[in-house]
């Protein structure tokens, strides 16, 4: 994994810049270091403009959405110091050696391309991720005493694969991100109690224990939201640059576009259906008041015909 960069050094902005500032030195960066402008330079020049053209687009992407600059604000310490690489599984004992760290895993630095076929690549490093993930949370389960696994809350995340650029995306893509995106940890979180079962049994009174108890409880809600919306960002992350959603939204917006025109087509068809409906109906009832007019005309000539001497 290449060494995180600051997204603000990237674009030369302040951390306070607003939407209109980075947009502006985005571009700028953007045309300047465009491959298309450096056709006519050495070839390892053109190397590190096209390195470079590659952080100034992923810090664009990340500082443009809202949510995820808010996260990336949030962890941005963490994430230029590259977080655990490989995952927390340094035997710790707390228990959060199950946790896979994902926060590393929220930059564009850390995958190489969309190759199917290269280990650095977008699908490769992301498979072993959710793998990892996955598998973080079976160990836990099982180091909680637990002997089957198919009774996990999630097991469902083990028959989701995440695919690579060939995947079908109704049958691979969408089942893979509508299972992680409603991600949820079947573990206690047991290792984040303030208070130890010796500390309760120690307790001078049934009230002060069932305090300590509530704050164990407390602070288990408080790891278990904390991992939920850790993985949810990561999900978030992969999916706003998962050149396969990019795609299926194109068919979507191409669908969505092709169907309005239809509608507007049959909504003019119809108007001119409906006109040429109302011009036929005048002409019938002109046609209906000169046939009238011409037989009140006919009786009465005829009346006075027959009536004059």
């Amino acid at each position: 994994m290449n060494q995180p960069q600051c997204h603000y050094e990237v674009l030369s902005i302040p951390q306070t810049a607003d939407a209109a500032t980075i947009k502006k030195a985005h571009r700028r960066l953007a045309l300047l270091h465009h491959p298309d402008k450096t056709v006519n330079l050495p070839i390892e020049e053109r190397q590190r403009s096209a390195a470079q053209f590659k952080l100034i687009q992923a810090a664009y992407e990340c500082l443009s959405d809202d949510v995820e600059r808010r996260w990336y604000d949030e962890h941005r310490d963490l994430i230029l110091r590259g977080g655990a690489v490989g995952g927390n599984n340094d035997g710790d004992s707390n228990g959060c050696s199950f946790l896979y760290e994902v926060i590393s895993f929220q930059y564009a630095g850390c995958y190489n391309g969309y190759d199917d076929d290269s280990d650095d690549s977008f699908y490769q490093v992301y498979h072993r991720v959710f793998t990892e993930i996955f598998h973080g949370e079976q160990r836990g389960y099982v180091s909680e005493g637990n002997i089957d696994t198919d009774t996990m809350s999630n097991i469902h995340l083990k028959d989701v694969s995440f695919g690579n650029s060939k995947s079908d995306y109704k049958s691979v893509v969408s089942v893979f991100y509508n299972a992680w995106e409603s991600f949820s940890s079947c573990l206690s979180y047991a290792w984040e109690d303030m208070y130890s079962l010796q500390d309760m049994k120690e307790a001078p009174n049934r009230r002060v224990r069932r305090l300590m108890e509530e704050e164990n409880r407390k602070k288990r809600r408080v790891g278990k939201k904390e991992r939920i919306e850790e993985v949810c960002a990561l999900v978030r992350f992969v999916k706003r640059r998962d050149p396969r959603v990019a795609r299926q939204r194109e068919v979507v917006a191409r669908e969505q576009s092709r169907k309005e025109v239809e509608k507007k087509r049959e909504d003019a068809k119809r108007k001119e259906e409906v006109a040429a409906a109302k011009e036929v109906r005048s002409v019938c009832m002109f046609m209906c008041h000169m046939c009238v007019f011409m037989c009140v005309l006919v009786f009465y000539s005829f009346t006075y015909l027959t009536t004059t001497p």
